[in-house]
This record gives structure tokens, C-alpha cells and sequence, in this order.
């Protein structure tokens, strides 16, 4: 097991500590506090309210041991101006807010775009829904023992994600804990990789007495000195997040305005070509940007082989633009150390346009020169497939003719299988992302579905039903986890952490996101999509009592998690490794199950609502208490959404509609309204 040595404060907090709180938490955390912590044991502290210094050192720089962890704070906020009013820096944090705002989602897509994954991301106290406030925590597979090294990784992860509080680059610093964590890939960085990366990194180390100038004469620390001779302490590394443009190059120059403006009209008068050019792929399209695209011209510089750099306050000409010998493309390249940064053209633009994601730098560069990328030849055939599937269902009646009792079963809700169809189209993206029949596979949550129908989101186990009625009649592959490409399974994760976060109040946390594929409808499925509508027909199942518990009581097993396969196994990840865990039932769980149900219809019928003290109350002379309690955590979901109950908090109006004694606001089971 992995264990991170690093100092965790003793006292917890529910909100952000304010004033004399932050002097007191310093003089805890002192070096002789470090231990040895596992990631779930960060994690949970973290979530308990704890101040964390994710390095090994105390207070000061200068007692700085060793690093396994990094963290980057993100607050979405432009540092305030030496000598702006508070109004004025107001409406500064109001604009950049409404332009360059980036979601917790926008950045993990960011990340694994940049193979650049946190192991978790956390929101701060202070993070609302409009105004989004996170911590990115990163974890090597070994210890750095080398102080420089780790300044250079902790430059280096600032300069990939861009936009990062600017004091997280002191590796001293520590960080406040969270309300929820709402990212959590397991992700480890290679120590090897992240130094290599990291290595052309200029640190430039002038704070006395740092482990770099332990030992050295007076005069060698000579630098460390203002120049009143006052000697400086905690002076950190200065790295530029956003484009300075104070520099002549960017002062007279327009295009580079226009790109920061993002004004389209003036750059696509100026270099769109006049005849649209069409690239077959992605990778064609980019390839193209960056050899045929003359950056320096672009950016129109007078010298591209130097000039004072755009991206810093620079005060001699510390960049240059050139062509990689290897392959032709131009690169922005800064020597300063104090900004050092390595751009081709998305680069750049991306950064001076402030764009939060990569699909919109290259619809910008697109619109710009007149570019775009056509449909492989494999997303035309998936996509008329899936329309042609869409047409059939309100077509010239071969649907209807072939299947006849399932167009009977399904003729009611066949709209919402429509509009499925649709949701599958607008998730047609290459070839890796498809079942073993070469079948698009597409992941949405039911509340995402919901919103794609126009539904209300109270009406998620409702489209449950429906999305169960398709599945049963072989005109919607609900897959299971293990069939899954590891990349989706890790956006569908980070859907599921961010609906919780999103739904506090939520009794029924979304606990699983779900995988789809979409079959061909066409006479070689027709004969067995219409014997599935003719045993639904014959077992007699109607919509409303559609649940897992319906199709294992008729059919076994095999049916229920063929139509709900997210109830067969789970995946869950612990100290950074995946176990699946079997979620199938014995004929000892069966009979519990039942016996639970039958306790809670009592209940409802003596009292009007059950609880689970009751329950277990109830049963108690046929299984024991624990038994009883473990049972219920693991068919509850499965009995609210067969028997058409809710679990809801009694406040104070529903206790003194039931007549409720009970001291708080307990969970009741009731009949759903």
C-alpha cells in the first residue's frame, strides 16, 4: 500500500478558518507532525475538516525533506492589481467569471486531454455552483528528496494547467480542506516521467536559508538581497499564468488583439482562405496547423527569431519562434526563466484566447482559416445506421409489420426510444468507443436523459422503467462495466461524483452512470425483438411494475442482470486499485429480501410509513440485528424502485403529518406520491 509522508493539521473545520485561525494552524503543523498516510487516509482527513501540507517540512521553506505529493489550487479569480479599490477589483472577478470561468468538469477534461490526470480534485469552503473553487492533488509513485526537483514539478504542473493561485509554487504551502471530492481517478504519476518533463523548468531560488542554500558563504547568497541590503525571506518563484501583453510585439500589434477578443470577423479577413479546406480526420487537421501555418507571420512579429515575450512582463527579447527540425511544425518558444514556455499554434492561441477546452481553440482556429474536418467514413455509416433505425419506428410500417405486438408493447413510450437514438448519434465519435458487434457505445446518467427528453428530473425512475422496457425488448444493449473502454469509465465516474455534489438533498444518489448500445433494427433482429414482446405479453408484466425484482421473480437471474446489469457487479476502488465485487444474490438474500418487503408494507399499512429501525424491529425474532440492518443496505434500491416507494427525511410537516415522536429528522419509507 502506498503510503505518503506529509503533515495533517489535528483540529477540523466546517468552513474556510478565518483571522488568528491560520497563525495557530502554522505553529501545529510542524515537522515533528509528519506521518505516513495512506490516499484514503488523505482523503477522509481532508473531508473531516484538516489543513493538509502536502510536503514534508514545516513551516519555513528551509525544513523542507522530501515530496510525494503536489497540490494546485484553483480559484478562478485574477490577482488583484497593486493599488486597485475593492469595487473595482469587484467588477475585475465579475468579468473573468462571466469569460474565462472553468467548471471542475472543464478541468478534468482539460487534464486527461494533457495526460495530466489529478489522483483527486476537491472543492474549497468557499466553492459555489457559479463560482466553482478546487484543489488538484497529485501523488508520484516514489518520494523526491531533491528540493529544486520538486519546485521544477510543482512549476511544471502549474504551467499545464494554467490559471493556478500563483503563491501555490512555495512547496511549504498548506491547504485548506473541502466540502466534497469531486474527482477521484486513482491516477499515480510516474516519478521518471513528471522529472523529465519537468526538467527544463528555470527555478530561480532567492530565498535564504532554502535546503539550495544551505552551506553556501555570504557570499554566494549575495543574490538573496534587495537592494537596501535587507535580506529577503520567503521569496518564491515567479511563474506567469495569463498574458502579459505589455510589450511592444503585442502593444501595436491587432491580430494578437483580435485573438485575445476573439475577434473572429477581423482575423477571418485577414487570413481565411477563400476556398474551404476539408481534412478527413482530426489528426489531419492538426498536423496541417502546425507546419502550414507560419506562426511568426500569424502573430506578426518583425523578427520571429527574438523578440520580447508575450506571455511575461519581459524587458529583453527572451523568445523566438522556430521549426522543429523533426517534423516542420512552428513552435513559441521563451527562454526566460521566468516564463519558459514551449507552444505550436493551439498553443498559443488557446492561451492568449483563454480557452477552457480544446474542442473550442479548434473551432476558433477552424472559423479563422476556413478549415474543417469531415465525418470518417465509419461515423456516416454509424449515424445513418442509428437514423435509419429512427425512421423506421415512424416509417412506411415495416416496423410495425415485423413486430407487431412489440410495436403494441412499446407504442405509447416509442417517442423516448426516439429521442435515444438521437442522444447515441450526438455521441458517434471513432471506432475505439463501440461494443464486440462494432455497436456505438454512449454512457449518460438517467438525470442526463431526462434533461435530453425535456423530463423533469423527478421523473428519473420513470425513464428507468422505459429505458428497462427497451432493454428487455432487444432494442437497447444496456452493457455491463467490464465491456466498457477504461477512458469512459473514468468520465462516467467523474458524471456520478458531480451529480451528488450538484444534488445534496438528493435521498437517491445517482450510484451508477449507464453504458448503451444500440442495435441495427432490421429483418436478421426482427424475430427475436417480437419473441421478447411476446413473452412480456405472456408473463403478463405491465409498465408500472417494471423493476429488477419483476424480471428475477419471473425469469431468474440471468434476465434480471442481462436488463439490469449496474445491480450484478460493482467496481470499486481502493488505495488506487480496482475490485469487482459480486452483487448476484443467494436464495438466503432472496428470502431476507421478501421478508424486508413484506415488513415494509405492514409498516406503511399500520403506520402509514416504515423506517429501518422498524424494520429490523419487526424481523427481529428471524434474523438477527446486523443481518437484518446489512440486507436493507443492499436490496433497499432495488425494493423503492420495484414497489414504486421513496425514502425520504421526515421534517418537521411530514412528522406531523404521520404523527412522527421521533427526536430529529429521520428516513421514512412511504408509498411514492
Amino acid at each position: 500500500m502506498l503510503k505518503i509522508k506529509c503533515i495533517i493539521d489535528k483540529v477540523s473545520y466546517t468552513s474556510k478558518p478565518q483571522g488568528k485561525d491560520g497563525g495557530a494552524i502554522t505553529n501545529r503543523m510542524t515537522l515533528d507532525t509528519a506521518k505516513e498516510y495512506s490516499i484514503n487516509e488523505i482523503k477522509e482527513n481532508i473531508l473531516n475538516g484538516k489543513t493538509i501540507r502536502p510536503s514534508y517540512c514545516g513551516g519555513k521553506q528551509e525544513s523542507w525533506k522530501s515530496q510525494q505529493m503536489f497540490m494546485l489550487d484553483v480559484d478562478n479569480k485574477p490577482v488583484k492589481p497593486k493599488g486597485m479599490k475593492d469595487n473595482e477589483y469587484k467588477l475585475l472577478c465579475d468579468e473573468y467569471l462571466k469569460n474565462n470561468h472553468r467548471t471542475y468538469d472543464d478541468i478534468i477534461k482539460y487534464c486527461q486531454e494533457i495526460n495530466m490526470t489529478p489522483n483527486f480534485i476537491y472543492t474549497s469552503f468557499s466553492h459555489t455552483d457559479n463560482h466553482h473553487k478546487m484543489r488538484l492533488v497529485y501523488i508520484l509513485d516514489k518520494e523526491i528528496n531533491d528540493y529544486t526537483i520538486a519546485q521544477k514539478i510543482q512549476l511544471y504542473l502549474m504551467r499545464s494547467i494554467g490559471e493556478v493561485d500563483a503563491t501555490t509554487c512555495n512547496v511549504n504551502r498548506f491547504y485548506y480542506a473541502c466540502k466534497n471530492i469531486v474527482f477521484d481517478s486513482g491516477n499515480i504519476l510516474d516519478i521518471d516521467n513528471i522529472i523529465e518533463l519537468s526538467k527544463n523548468i528555470n527555478v530561480d531560488n532567492k530565498v535564504n536559508n532554502t535546503p539550495t542554500n544551505k552551506g553556501k558563504s555570504e557570499v554566494e547568497r549575495k543574490g538573496v538581497q534587495d537592494i537596501n541590503g535587507i535580506k529577503k525571506n520567503n521569496i518564491i518563484p515567479i511563474l506567469s499564468c495569463t498574458p502579459k501583453l505589455s510589450t511592444p510585439e503585442s502593444d501595436n500589434n491587432y491580430t494578437i488583439k483580435a485573438i485575445i477578443t476573439r475577434d473572429i470577423k477581423y482575423l477571418k479577413s485577414k487570413y481565411g482562405n477563400n476556398e474551404k479546406i476539408t481534412f478527413e480526420t482530426n489528426q489531419q487537421f492538426i498536423d496541417y496547423i502546425r507546419i502550414n501555418i507560419n506562426l511568426g507571420e500569424l502573430l506578426e512579429f518583425h523578427n520571429p527569431s527574438s523578440f520580447k515575450c508575450i506571455f511575461h512582463d519581459d524587458h529583453n527579447p527572451s523568445a523566438g519562434i522556430f521549426q522543429s527540425p523533426d517534423d516542420g511544425a512552428w513552435i513559441y518558444k521563451c527562454h526566460s526563466g521566468k516564463c519558459g514556455v514551449t507552444y505550436n499554434i493551439i498553443g498559443v492561441i488557446e492561451r492568449l484566447a483563454g480557452f477552457q477546452s480544446r474542442p473550442n481553440t479548434y473551432k476558433f482556429i477552424k472559423e479563422i482559416f476556413n478549415l474543417e474536418i469531415m465525418d470518417t467514413e465509419w461515423q456516416k455509416k454509424q449515424k445513418e445506421r442509428l437514423q435509419a433505425n429512427a425512421d423506421m419506428l415512424y416509417g412506411d410500417f415495416e416496423f410495425e409489420s415485423n413486430c407487431p405486438q412489440t410495436n403494441k408493447n412499446i407504442n405509447r413510450i416509442k417517442h423516448y426510444l426516439d429521442r435515444l437514438i438521437h442522444i447515441a448519434m450526438k455521441n458517434t465519435y471513432n471506432e475505439e468507443l463501440t461494443d464486440e458487434k462494432g455497436q456505438v457505445v454512449f454512457f449518460a446518467s438517467t438525470d442526463y436523459i431526462c434533461k435530453e427528453m425535456g423530463m423533469s428530473p423527478n421523473s428519473l425512475n420513470k425513464i428507468s422503467q422505459k429505458l428497462a422496457v427497451f432493454a428487455y425488448h432487444k432494442l437497447l444493449n444496456k452493457l455491463d462495466d467490464d465491456k466498457i473502454p477504461e477512458r469512459l469509465k473514468k468520465q462516467a465516474q467523474a458524471i456520478i461524483i458531480k451529480y451528488n455534489n450538484d444534488n445534496p438533498t438528493d435521498n437517491n444518489k445517482l450510484r451508477h452512470v449507464n453504458f448503451f448500445s444500440i442495435p441495427s433494427y432490421n429483418v436478421n433482429k426482427f424475430d427475436e425483438i417480437e419473441q421478447r414482446a411476446i413473452q412480456w405479453k405472456e408473463n403478463h408484466y405491465t409498465m408500472k411494475g417494471v423493476s429488477r425484482e419483476m424480471f428475477y421473480r419471473a425469469e431468474g437471474l440471468e434476465m434480471a442482470n442481462e436488463i439490469y446489469p449496474q445491480y450484478n457487479k460493482v467496481t470499486e476502488t481502493i488505495d488506487g486499485k480496482k475490485y469487482i465485487i459480486d452483487r448476484t444474490t443467494t436464495e438466503k438474500s432472496d428470502e431476507r429480501t421478501n421478508n424486508i418487503i413484506s415488513a415494509i408494507f405492514d409498516l406503511i399499512e399500520e403506520y402509514g410509513y416504515a423506517t429501518e429501525k422498524g424494520i429490523v424491529q419487526k424481523l427481529k425474532y428471524s434474523y438477527d440485528y446486523a443481518t437484518t440492518e446489512v440486507q436493507i443496505k443492499k436490496s433497499l434500491k432495488e425494493i423503492l424502485d420495484g414497489y414504486n416507494l421513496q425514502r425520504i427525511r421526515a421534517k418537521k410537516e411530514i412528522k406531523q403529518q404521520y404523527g412522527i415522536a421521533d427526536k430529529g429528522y429521520p428516513f421514512i419509507i412511504t408509498k411514492a406520491s
